[in-house]
């Protein structure tokens, strides 16, 4: 479902990523564990397309990362990157981005009932703290069930209860391929292959 093969990607003359491959199947929770520095996030990034790699290429179901058609297969919450609309409400932003993906109301209004943000998804997203902002990422990631989801540290803001919710939400969807970049021992349990990066400077 998600393939890397021999992706390299350098920023200027620092190689961050050398020649990785890995292969992502449906239904598989894969961590990516290394220090700062040691490529997590561009990885991500390379599979949703916002990013090229240098070398190499990655597919998402059989189609070139960055493509409409991938696109429409991936969910994503990077770290701190949120991209919502401030003045809009969490709800209202989860309808946008649920329309971009051809998701409907009824899906949205699904995955604010399965995390239980329905008191989050009624205020501005101004006013949410920054674990709150976490959540509603989250479910951006997740609306629309997609068939792989690219989460970027996706519980270190959000207290014991909103990370119980978010893996229950992943059990749910057993043939979702979760690739997360994370440093908690607790999410690395959760995930069925665990790939540890070194930095490459």
């Amino acid at each position: 479902m998600l393939e890397f093969d021999r992706v390299t990607r350098r920023f200027e003359d620092r190689e961050v990523v050398r020649s990785f491959s890995l292969s992502v199947e449906p239904g598989e929770r894969v961590a990516l564990r290394g220090p700062n520095g040691s490529g997590k996030t561009t990885l991500l990034r390379c599979a949703l397309g916002t990013l090229t790699p240098s070398d190499g290429r990655v597919t998402v179901g059989g189609h070139l990362a960055g493509s409409l058609e991938s696109r429409q297969l991936t969910g994503v919450s990077l770290s701190q990157e949120r991209s919502f609309y401030m003045r809009l409400t969490g709800l209202e932003n989860l309808l946008f981005f649920a329309r971009l993906r051809r998701g409907t109301e009824r899906d949205v209004d699904s995955i604010v009932d399965e995390l239980g943000l329905g008191e989050i998804a009624a205020q501005r997203a101004d006013r949410c703290s920054s674990g709150q902002l976490q959540q509603l990422s989250i479910a951006r990631a997740l609306v629309g069930n997609p068939r792989v989801a690219l989460l970027d540290e996706p519980t270190r803001s959000l207290d014991s209860d909103a990370r119980a919710r978010l893996w229950t939400a992943l059990d749910r969807r057993p043939e979702t391929a979760v690739l997360i970049a994370t440093h908690l021992e607790e999410d690395v349990e959760r995930c069925s292959r665990v790939v540890e990066l070194e930095s490459t400077a």
